[in-house]
């Protein structure tokens, strides 16, 4: 059969039979370590704040907003972006975001005014937004399903490396240099990594629903041929695959089929209620362990030490992730989440030793992680590839959503009712994104993407 008459079938057992190569490790370092940047530049913001809003003269609900609209402009990329990528392709917005991230966060270490500063937040998160819900539909599409959900899982663990990366700028830059070179610091990785993206093949799994076959079997053929090189041995034969079924009609009809209706409501409350919590907590940690009575310096070197805990439960949980399934471990992650920040709140609020609150903090860190390592790789593997794009990136805007209110609500709040209650109603958040999972989700754990689409369990 000729390569342009190739059908789904075979082209997915083509793609099932890889094994994890060379191939696939340049794929996913190169899209995987955008999502670093996200870390970087809301951790960044986070800890340079306390001196940013001195100099602006910005009151506590002013610098919630501020937060708030750099998750606006999230929103639009995430709700733009993952529907630019199914009718345009992955590789188009991967063109365009890095870029649109770099160039703001440049321009926002130039700023002089508290308008200038929304207006620099929104552009830059424009560019991140529409990054994160095609970096994990691509990477899941591109991935063998054996290895999909470990893979997604340590992209998201290169959170962590953001967060740490932002603290040790904003640690050792701000106090010799100031606020705005903590800004330009971010700009030649963002620029490098999008050089070096030009290189990396479109999905073959989009140009089939292209109805492009021919495109599509040139990239596996490619693929083939490259990690046959490496191996130095010829690939086994790919097995039978039954009939795939395509969904066709409208996107957003799609997502609300009765295949996926119920996914997709899980889906949307799961990232509304886990971004509220986790950027409640974490825009204003600096800020408020600074009101707590601690220095600014200090408070950066607690959040990090926190922050160590990241990598490591994110590597844990993209593990378990591929051994024991992303149903469970979800929702255990998230009800741990919520419960060890409401004692994290607690410690804040009523000064216990450092000890205590780092030990608090830590663990609500460690469960965050580990919950955020299995969610971005089980979120695309709900969908199926005509839709994958637009579903990720509708939930991944619902998060931001979440993300976006959250800041705000904790700056309207914080005053008036205190912050231990205010950092429980953040911390809810948590609790009940494990208990939307654990009521209406499916396991997906090694299926590959379209056996889980027909998926009716």
């Amino acid at each position: 059969m000729q390569e342009n008459q190739v059908t789904m079938e075979e082209l997915v057992a083509r793609l099932e039979r890889l094994p994890l190569s060379g191939v696939h490790k340049k794929i996913f370092s190169l899209t995987a370590v955008g999502y670093l940047f996200d870390a970087f530049d809301i951790a960044l913001l986070s800890f340079i704040m306390p001196a940013l809003a001195k100099e602006l003269g910005l009151s506590p609900v002013q610098i919630g907003i501020a937060f708030s609209v750099s998750f606006l402009g999230m929103f639009v990329g995430a709700l733009t972006g993952g529907m630019i990528a199914d009718q345009l392709g992955r590789l188009k917005v991967f063109k365009i975001t890095l870029l649109l991230f770099s160039v703001g966060t440049a321009a926002t270490g130039f700023i002089h005014s508290y308008e200038a500063l929304l207006v620099m937040r929104f552009f830059t998160g424009l560019g991140l937004g529409g990054e994160q819900p095609v970096v994990f539909t691509y990477v899941s599409e591109m991935m063998p399903s054996e290895y999909r959900g470990r893979l997604n899982g340590l992209a998201e663990a290169l959170w962590g490396g953001g967060m740490l990366l932002a603290a040790g700028v904003a640690f050792f830059l701000v106090p010799a240099f100031g606020w705005r070179s903590a800004f330009f610091a971010g700009v030649a990785p963002a620029f490098l990594v999008w050089f070096l993206r030009r290189d990396i093949p479109e999905s073959p799994r989009w140009f089939m629903i292209q109805n492009q076959p021919e495109k599509a079997a040139t990239q596996v053929r490619l693929m083939e041929q490259k990690i046959e090189l490496e191996l130095g041995t010829p690939l086994p034969p790919a097995r039978p695959m039954s009939k795939i079924s395509l969904q066709t009609g409208n996107k957003f009809g799609i997502l609300f089929r009765p295949l996926y209706a119920k996914r997709t409501v899980m889906l949307w409350i799961l990232w509304f209620c886990l971004m509220f919590g986790y950027w409640g907590l974490n825009t204003w940690l600096p800020t408020l362990l600074k009101q707590a009575g601690y220095s600014m310096y200090a408070s950066i070197g607690y959040v990090f030490v926190m922050n160590l805990a990241w990598i490591p439960s994110g590597i844990l949980g993209s593990y378990l992730a591929d051994k024991i399934g992303r149903k469970t471990p979800i929702a255990v992650y998230l009800i741990l989440a919520g419960i060890t920040s409401l004692f994290y709140g607690w410690a804040l609020a009523e000064k216990l030793p450092v000890e205590i609150m780092l030990g608090c903090g830590t663990l609500a860190v460690l469960f965050m992680a580990g919950a955020y390592s299995i969610v971005y790789a089980y979120t695309p593997e709900n969908y199926p590839t005509e839709v994958r794009g637009t579903g990720t990136g509708l939930a991944n805007s619902w998060g931001r959503i979440g993300a976006m209110l959250a800041p705000t609500a904790v700056g309207f709040l914080y005053p008036l009712i205190g912050l231990y209650l205010t950092l429980s109603i953040v911390a809810i958040g948590f609790v009940l994104a494990g208990l939307a999972v654990a009521l209406l989700g499916v396991e997906t754990r090694g299926k590959n993407l379209e056996a889980i689409s027909d998926d009716r369990g």
